[in-house]
């Protein structure tokens, strides 16, 4: 029976052999545990002797009857989180010390990438915080100091003419404008140090589309401002307020149709809708004036005649 015993005893010592291994394996498990533990707590104490949870609460984040409860989950959460990454940075030494190299190898390239991704994560993660700040910032300073140079006064040039309090008002619209500038401006700087080809296309798109956003907003801005100034001209020219109001969201309409064209949205249909747009109000117009409206244009026509009588005599006085 030496064969059996032979192979027996090459088995006993590479049980043996391997028990070192399988020790160091789990003296690597116990220091991850105990790091892991430690991780956790410093997190999980750290957090609420800072008073993340208050602070969670005045931020709105969680309920105020639930307040407690919700934060907590999260900071446990954060506290799980860093024990399992632990854990997991402790993985490649011990499958290396079982010689499971085949196992160790991809863990530890992708830990070696992960912790390589961090620095720009982080750095991202700061970009956009102070772009973030900046905008609200600088968003609040144009505010105000659009506000302080009253310049709410001009709100009905860009509320169809209202002078009510609602609608558009000129100084909080350019702030949030300017803000949301500012911040799409670092948001996309902070896409490019991540150096993801993904993020990077959607950077350079969102860059690239930013010139016509802003020539659409300021060609949809001169059409109202346009609008509600060329009513006023045409309503105190002919008298008749109806006229202008015509005039006034012609006027819109044309700026409308401009912004959709600067922004290419579906530039085919937008053209032939405003063809047709302005096909079927001339039509209509002038049925309703030569068939439905005959006495009414006549007598605005005449109106009209009379007034610019009047101001030739007053010239010629």
């Amino acid at each position: 029976m030496g064969n059996i015993g032979d192979q027996f005893s090459s088995m006993l010592s590479s049980i043996i052999a391997f028990i070192p291994n399988l020790i160091s394996a789990i003296l690597f498990l116990l220091l991850a545990w105990i790091i892991a533990v430690i991780v956790k707590n410093i997190i999980v104490k750290g957090l609420n002797a800072i008073g993340f949870d208050r602070w969670l609460q005045k931020k709105g984040l969680s309920s105020e009857d639930g307040a407690k409860r919700e934060s907590e989950g999260l900071i446990s959460t954060l506290g799980k989180l860093a024990y399992f990454l632990v854990f997991i940075l402790f993985l490649p030494p011990v499958f290396d010390a079982l010689n499971m190299e085949s196992v160790s190898n991809p863990i530890r390239e992708m830990m070696t990438a992960v912790l390589n991704f961090l620095p720009r994560l982080f750095v991202a993660g700061i970009l956009i915080l102070l772009g973030l700040y900046l905008a609200k910032i600088l968003g609040r300073l144009i505010t105000n100091l659009l506000k302080s140079l009253n310049v709410s006064k001009f709100n009905s040039y860009v509320n169809f003419g209202d002078k009510s309090k609602e609608g558009i008002d000129i100084p909080n619209a350019l702030g949030w404008t300017v803000a949301v500038l500012i911040g799409l401006f670092f948001v996309v700087q902070a896409l490019t140090v991540l150096n993801l080809e993904v993020f990077n296309t959607i950077g350079t798109a969102i860059i690239a589309y930013i010139p016509l956003v802003i020539s659409a907003l300021i060609i949809l801005a001169l059409g109202f401002i346009g609008g509600n100034l060329l009513s006023k001209v045409v309503a105190k020219t002919t008298g008749n307020a109806f006229i202008g109001e015509i005039a006034k969201y012609l006027i819109i309409i044309v700026a409308v149709f401009m912004t959709l064209d600067q922004l290419n949205f579906a530039q085919s249909i937008v053209n032939l809708a405003f063809l047709f747009i302005l096909g079927a109000v001339a039509i209509a117009f002038a049925i309703s004036f030569g068939i439905g409206g005959r006495a009414f244009a006549e007598k605005q026509l005449h109106k009209f005649e009379n007034k610019v009588q009047k101001e030739d005599r007053n010239d010629m006085r």
